[in-house]
């Protein structure tokens, strides 16, 4: 069986999925929808074999679509998928699910009145140096998770990002561009049963005072305790002036663990270990994959097969939202947020 496939927006990453959903087995593009004619020009000269649309409504109206891949702005989100599930479309939409915890919840519920899967597509966990470390937590190797420290820190560079990325109210802003990337880490090495979150964050590197077109949050620590007694803390910064520091560092009660991956350059991605008492980091090196076309064909594979859910479990994307507006109310009222997950 093969899946018709289009593609909804060439932004960023989005074009790249033109080539992974042509390289993925039983998947085929049909068509790509983008409303930016000089954009589209270039993308269709590299694929002349693929039709291409302005508004996605026309792609939803194919009968050769079976799944759409979202890589719209963030605010499109939204109603991309319930347009989608509407038309009986699979729905895999890139992080974040959407721009706020209640629309995503309204997506779920569209894709579940119309019989559609709906995944949100947190690549990231999809690296081999993440994966790895995912591994060291379930082999038990080191014992047990004790506490967790995730860091992101980068350049900034606001001005080069398109307007939306500047507007919280648009899905703008580091918290919904790298905490959520940092927050899909967690979870799904974790778990689900967060109890509290505790955090701090705004618009300190570029504040608004001075940059009047920025309404974002740039800066961001979160405190997250879960009912198992591990906890986790999330480190991340956008900054004019800085260094770039990016991964994670895991604490067991037999050892620690530690993952680094490049960002704009830098080493290959790697995995630590130390599990002896000289005080010493053992590097093991991790294999480089294309995480997108994994991603993605796992999900093929899920419809393929008829599984009753996805490889990235359907509630994941409302889940790390639920999480993200936590950290969001904390910083606002100064307080521990109290969180029930799915």
């Amino acid at each position: 069986m093969s899946f018709g496939v289009a593609v909804l927006g060439t932004g960023r990453i989005g074009g790249n999925y033109i080539d992974v959903a042509k390289k993925t087995p039983g998947a085929e593009v049909k068509v790509v929808a983008e409303p930016r004619e000089d954009v589209a020009a270039s993308w269709q000269d590299r694929h002349p074999d693929v039709d291409f649309v302005a508004d996605y409504r026309d792609a939803l109206a194919r009968d050769d679509v079976d799944v759409i891949v979202g890589t719209l702005p963030h605010w499109l989100h939204y109603q991309a998928a319930l347009d989608a599930a509407a038309a009986g479309k699979h729905i895999y939409m890139e992080k974040p699910t959407a721009v706020w915890a209640s629309q995503a919840e309204e997506m779920l519920d569209a894709a579940r009145e119309n019989g559609v899967k709906l995944m949100t597509a947190h690549t990231q966990r999809y690296y081999p140096a993440v994966r790895a470390m995912k591994g060291v937590v379930d082999s038990g190797d080191l014992g047990s998770v004790l506490m967790a420290y995730d860091v992101w820190h980068k350049p900034y560079g606001p001005y080069n990002r398109p307007e939306w990325m500047l507007d919280r109210e648009r899905g703008g802003g580091m918290g919904q561009m790298d905490g959520t990337h940092q927050i899909d880490r967690l979870l799904w090495i974790i778990g689900y049963d967060v109890a509290t979150v505790s955090a701090q964050q705004g618009q300190f590197t570029h504040p608004n005072s001075e940059h009047p077109k920025i309404n974002a949050d740039d800066t961001g620590m979160y405190f997250i305790r879960w009912k198992s007694g591990i906890v986790a803390c999330v480190s991340r910064i956008a900054w004019d002036h800085g260094a770039t520091e990016y991964g994670g560092d895991w604490f067991f009660t037999n050892g620690m663990a530690r993952f680094r991956l490049p960002y704009g350059g830098g080493d290959k991605p790697a995995l630590y270990i130390a599990d002896t008492s000289n005080g010493s980091w053992r590097k093991e090196d991790v294999p480089e994959r294309d995480s997108l076309l994994d991603e993605f064909t796992e999900f093929i594979e899920s419809l393929e097969r008829g599984d009753d859910d996805t490889p990235i479990p359907q509630v994941h994307g409302l889940n790390v939202l639920k999480v993200l507006e936590a950290t969001e109310e904390s910083a606002r009222t100064g307080r521990e947020v109290v969180l029930d997950m799915e």
